[in-house]
C-alpha cells in the first residue's frame, strides 16, 4: 500500500526535525553524552562505556577510549568534536 500524502509529509517533517537537531548539535563547541548518542545512533549507556572502559578495535584486546575534556567534570562529561571524530575514525562506518 502506498503512503498517503499526509504520511509522506509527516515523514519528511520528521527527517527535517532530525537533521535540524543534528545540525544544532554539530554547531556546539562541546558535546555531551546525549549529543554523542544522537550523532552516532548508539545509546547513552554505550557512550558512557566508551568513556569508562573503551571500545575494542575489531574484537582485539586493544581498546580505544573516548576522552572527555578535562576540568569540566562538575558539568558531566563533555567531549570536543575533534576527539569524537578521532575516536570514531578507529571503526568502520556502519552499513546503511
Amino acid at each position: 500500500m502506498e503512503p498517503t500524502f499526509e504520511e509522506e509529509v509527516r515523514a519528511i517533517l520528521a527527517r527535517i526535525e532530525q537533521n535540524t537537531q543534528v545540525a544544532a548539535i554539530r554547531a556546539k563547541v562541546l558535546f555531551d553524552v546525549k549529543d554523542i548518542a544522537i550523532l552516532t545512533g548508539f545509546s547513552k549507556d554505550s557512550v558512557y562505556d566508551w568513556i569508562r572502559v573503551g571500545r575494542s578495535i575489531n574484537g582485539a584486546k586493544k581498546r580505544v577510549f573516548l576522552k572527555p575534556a578535562s576540568g569540566l567534570d562538575d558539568r558531566g562529561f563533555r567531549i570536543f568534536p575533534d576527539e569524537l571524530d578521532d575516536f570514531l575514525s578507529h571503526f568502520p562506518p556502519a552499513r546503511a
